[in-house]
C-alpha cells in the first residue's frame, strides 16, 4: 500500500492490484523467514517480475515438501511392514540349511551377491542383470564426474572474470582520467551558440553579395553619360564584394571547424550525468582497443 500514488487513490482497480501485491509480498516474506529460520534473507529488488518468480518458487517448494512428506510416510510404512512380516517356517529351514551347507568362500560370495543386488536395486540378481546394472551405474558415475569437472572449471572462470570486472569497476570509479570534465556542458553550449551566430553572419553576407551583384548589373544598364560614375561604383563594389567574400570564406572555415568540434559530441545525451557515463564507457572501449593493439604489437615483436 505504500506504493500507491495520488492517482491510484481514485482508481479502485489499481488500489485492489496494489493490495493483492502487498498480500503476496507478505506471504513471500513469511515463507522466506520460515525457510531461513531466524537468519536474515538476502536483499533483492521488489518488482512484479521478482514477485512472479518468488510465487512460483514458493509453490514449487511447497509441492516438493508435500511430496517428501508423502515419500517419508510411505518409507516408514514399508519398513514397518517389513519388520512385522513373519518368515515362513519352511523358508527359515531352507535358509538355515543353505547357510550351514555353504563353505566360508560360498558364504562370502553369497553375502557379496546380496549386497551388490541391494546396492544396485536389482530384484533378480542374475549375472546378466547385475552386469547390466553395474555398467549403467559406472557410466552414470563417469558422466556425473565429467559434468562436475566442467562445472568446477566454469566456476573458476566465472570467479576470475568476476574479480577482473570488480578491478575494472574500481579503476573506473577511482581514476580521475575517466571522469567527465565539469566544463564539458558549458563548452558544448558555447560552441553551439557560436555556430548559430556564424551561420547567421554567413546568411547576412550572402544577402549583401547578392544585393551588390544586382546593383552592379542595374548600373551597367544605365545611359552613356554616367559611364565614369558607373565604372567607379563598379570598381568600389567589386572591391567591397571581394573583401566581403574573403570574410565569408573565413567565417565559413570557422563554422566548419566548429561544426567538426561539435560533431564529436553529437552522440552524447543532453543530460550531464548521462553524457559523463557515455564518455566513460567510450574511454573504457578505447583503453581496451589500445591494450589489444599493444598485445598484437608485442606478439609481432616476439616473433
Amino acid at each position: 500500500m505504500e506504493n500507491l500514488t495520488p492517482e491510484d487513490l481514485f482508481s479502485p482497480s489499481k488500489a485492489r492490484q496494489q493490495r493483492l501485491q502487498a498480500q503476496d509480498w507478505a506471504q513471500i516474506d513469511s515463507w522466506l523467514s520460515y525457510k531461513y529460520a531466524g537468519r536474515t534473507p538476502p536483499t533483492f529488488e521488489r518488482n512484479e517480475e521478482t514477485l512472479k518468480v518468488m510465487r512460483e518458487l514458493s509453490t514449487a517448494n511447497e509441492r516438493a515438501d508435500e511430496e517428501r512428506v508423502i515419500q517419508e510416510r510411505l518409507e516408514r510404512e514399508a519398513l514397518k511392514e517389513l519388520d512385522e512380516r513373519t518368515v515362513h517356517p519352511t523358508d527359515a529351514s531352507l535358509l538355515s540349511s543353505l547357510t550351514t551347507s555353504l563353505t566360508p568362500t560360498g558364504h562370502t560370495a553369497l553375502q557379496s551377491l546380496t549386497s551388490t543386488a541391494l546396492t544396485l536395486s536389482v530384484p533378480t540378481p542374475t549375472p546378466e542383470t547385475l552386469a547390466h546394472a553395474l555398467i549403467a551405474s559406472t557410466a552414470l558415475s563417469q558422466s556425473l564426474r565429467t559434468q562436475i569437472a566442467h562445472v568446477h572449471t566454469l566456476q573458476q572462470y566465472l570467479e576470475t572474470q568476476h574479480s577482473l570486472l570488480r578491478t575494472q569497476l574500481a579503476e573506473l570509479t577511482s581514476n580521475p582520467a575517466f571522469s567527465t570534465p565539469p566544463s564539458l556542458q558549458r563548452q558544448t553550449n558555447e560552441q553551439v551558440r557560436q555556430t548559430k551566430h556564424l551561420k547567421g553572419r554567413i546568411r547576412e553576407c550572402e544577402d549583401k553579395i547578392l544585393a551588390l551583384s544586382s546593383g552592379s548589373t542595374s548600373a551597367q544598364r544605365g545611359g552613356k553619360g554616367s559611364t565614369v560614375d558607373v565604372g567607379i561604383a563598379s570598381a568600389e563594389s567589386i572591391l567591397q564584394m571581394l573583401e566581403q567574400q574573403k570574410v565569408v570564406e573565413e567565417l565559413r572555415e570557422k563554422v566548419e571547424r566548429l561544426e567538426k568540434e561539435v560533431s564529436a559530441f553529437a552522440g552524447l545525451p543532453a543530460d550531464r550525468e548521462a553524457a559523463r557515463r557515455e564518455v566513460s564507457r567510450l574511454e573504457v572501449d578505447l583503453d581496451g582497443v589500445r591494450r589489444k593493439r599493444d598485445g598484437l604489437f608485442e606478439g609481432l615483436v616476439g616473433r
